[in-house]
Order: structure tokens, then C-alpha cells, then sequence
């Protein structure tokens, strides 16, 4: 199995780097995907202690293998015990860390090609196939965004409800297909523009380098509805890109 992956990333506007709380993985990827491909995309909750964190355990975590909701939350409560903090924030850091998450594998069978995907929250999974959106994964119109999410949690004793609402999807695709993995914000926008242009897909594959997301989030924060509203919300944006190649 060949794949093309490319990445593209950036913070809220007025943000530093340092402060994007999205993540990825891999960072980078071979041509030559073997049997099996994964990759990932998480968002951090902002409003919770050490989220990027969190996500970029969650994302490390499928991509290795490593699935063991607990094996993870010890490594996130491992690496902020050692950190020096106030007392404010220590207290903070009893409430845990929260992130929405999207996986998705790719998996060689024979001459064919199958996916699945899990998520919770409302970081997205987009498949294109000969030009068209075949599936959004797990939100499919922009209108079921909202800003409370049901997300994962660092803490064990605060993940009973998450657990159980984790979705999943699957099927097969081909040589020439995309697949999108994108956090909340963008994954709003190109539904949104899907429902309303029908050039979500084209807009989106134009997006093949750093500066070219750079250029379209710029524009699309600033541009507003009816209601006065942006057409992309001001949050770290995170755009993961995988196109099949060949069998």
C-alpha cells in the first residue's frame, strides 16, 4: 500500500506557537504504508490543564499500538506530577486534561483496501473519493457543532460516560482515494461550505502546503454570516492528508 501525508497546522489567531493544543501523528510518514497505516488527530480542550498534552498522547498512542486508556493516563499524570506548579494550578490539574480525537487505519487486504475509524468529539474524518465527499465521520452537518463536546478525559473516574460514547466506522476505498482527519474548527467550515457552495472538497485539496492553510484561515476567520458570525471559529486548526497512491 502507497500513500501520500502531509500535515498542516496552526494556533488561534493572536496565539503562539507554544500554545497550539492540537496534535498529530505521525509527525511524517514513508511512502510505502506496509499492510497497515495509522494516523491521528486530537484537540485539546483549552479551558483544562495541560490538554495539548493529552491529545498528543492519545494521538502517540494509536499510532503505536498502544490503545490502553489507562496505560495513557498514566503517562499524562506521570509527566505533569514532575512539573513545578502553583498551588493554583495544581489543584487545576485534579480535574484532568479533555481532547476529542478522530483515529483512523488503513489496512491492506489482498488487492483491496479497508478503514476504520473511532472517534468522540468533533474532530473529523473526511473521505473523498473521485472528487466527492462519501463520508463525514463522526459529525456530518455543520449545524451539530457545539461547544460542549463530550470528550476524553485523563482521569479515569471521569471517563465512564466517554468510554461508552466512542463511535466507529468503516468500509473499503481505492487507489486515488482521500482521506481528511481534521480538528473542530476547519472540519466546521468545509461542512458548512459543503452544504452551502458545494466546493468544500476543491477548496480543501488546494490546501497542499503550510502557507496555504495559513492563507485560507486568515481570510475565512475574518469573513462573516448573516449573523455576524466567523466562518471558520477562531481555534487551533489542524489538517491531516492522506491520499492512496496504489494498492
Amino acid at each position: 500500500m502507497q500513500i501520500s501525508y502531509r500535515t498542516a497546522w496552526l494556533p488561534k489567531n493572536g496565539c503562539a506557537i507554544d500554545e497550539y493544543e492540537d496534535a498529530f501523528s505521525p509527525l511524517q510518514a514513508t511512502a510505502d504504508a506496509g499492510k497497515e497505516f495509522r494516523c491521528a488527530v486530537a484537540d485539546g480542550a483549552t479551558e483544562t490543564s495541560f490538554s495539548g498534552l493529552w491529545a498528543k498522547i492519545l494521538c502517540d498512542g494509536y499510532v503505536s499500538g498502544q490503545t490502553c486508556m489507562a496505560t495513557l493516563q498514566n503517562q499524562w499524570l506521570e509527566q505533569v506530577s514532575t512539573l513545578n506548579l502553583p498551588w493554583y494550578a495544581e489543584q487545576k490539574l485534579e480535574s484532568g486534561a479533555y481532547a476529542a480525537f478522530v483515529f483512523l487505519s488503513l489496512r491492506q487486504e489482498g488487492a483491496h483496501i479497508s478503514w476504520t475509524a473511532e472517534a468522540i468529539g468533533d474532530c473529523c474524518l473526511f473521505h473523498v473519493q473521485d472528487g466527492k465527499l462519501v463520508k463525514s465521520f463522526p459529525i456530518e452537518t455543520w449545524q451539530d457543532f457545539n461547544n460542549s463536546p463530550l470528550l476524553m478525559a485523563s482521569r479515569a473516574d471521569r471517563n465512564e460516560e466517554a468510554l461508552a460514547a466512542v463511535k466507529n466506522a468503516g468500509g473499503k476505498c481505492k487507489a486515488g482515494d482521500l482521506f481528511y482527519l481534521m480538528s473542530d474548527a476547519i472540519s466546521n467550515w468545509f461542512l458548512r461550505k459543503h452544504a452551502e457552495d458545494g466546493d468544500a472538497v476543491e477548496a480543501l485539496t488546494k490546501v497542499k502546503e503550510q502557507s496555504a492553510l495559513e492563507e485560507l484561515c486568515a481570510k475565512q476567520r475574518t469573513l462573516k454570516d448573516s449573523d455576524g458570525r466567523a466562518l471558520m471559529p477562531n481555534d487551533d486548526v489542524t489538517v491531516v492528508q492522506i491520499a492512496i497512491t496504489s494498492c
